[in-house]
């Protein structure tokens, strides 16, 4: 079975906010962002305080804590493993959003229902990339089928930033040093 997830070149990653302006001009949200960076110091380095950014949403979990969370039925996963709101069936009443173990979901302060990442899934569906992907200077962001076995050597987690097991998050890590320098001497 399919399943779309990101996969987040740690090494290539500046830390631009590209992907989170991107996305907010896409989606039109005033108060909050789907996609976050995050830093985080790199645990073989910490004498030298390296730093590594990665961008970060909803994970698209295989087994979501949000959907059976949501008392109206509204959060369902499709055949390629997107998780998508019906926001017509959402009554705002913020379930999910507490069930989520990665912060992902937040309430629309403009439609007071809850607002995730559908990994641009109309997009998608036109035969685009997500809008993040495609706003990032240094290909940092992928999207990939994690459950094809060519992908099987990306990480689940990264310096000490441990993904919850339990919802089992579609995304994974590229940490290759040789990605950064490869990068940097073109």
């Amino acid at each position: 079975m399919k399943q779309l997830g990101f996969l987040v070149h740690i090494e290539k990653c500046l830390g631009c906010r590209s992907c989170e302006f991107s996305c907010k001009n896409e989606h039109g949200h005033e108060d909050s962002f789907r996609r976050n960076i995050h830093s985080l110091e790199d645990e073989d380095n910490k004498m030298g305080h390296s730093f590594h950014h990665f961008s970060m949403a909803c994970n698209h979990c295989e087994n979501p804590a949000c959907m059976p969370a949501c008392p109206e039925g509204a959060i369902k996963k499709k055949p390629n493993g997107i998780v998508i709101i019906d926001k017509a069936k959402c009554s705002g009443c913020g379930k999910c959003v507490t069930f989520c173990p990665f912060d992902a979901i937040k309430m629309n302060p403009l439609t007071a229902k809850a607002d995730k990442c559908d990994m641009c899934y109309d997009r998608q569906m036109q035969g685009k990339t997500t809008i993040c992907v495609s706003a990032c200077p240094v290909k940092a962001l992928e999207i990939i089928d994690i459950n094809d076995p060519k992908n099987a050597v990306y990480d689940k987690s990264i310096y000490g930033f441990e993904m919850k097991k339990i919802t089992n998050p579609s995304i994974r890590f590229h940490k290759k040093k040789e990605d950064i320098q490869h990068f940097w001497s073109r």
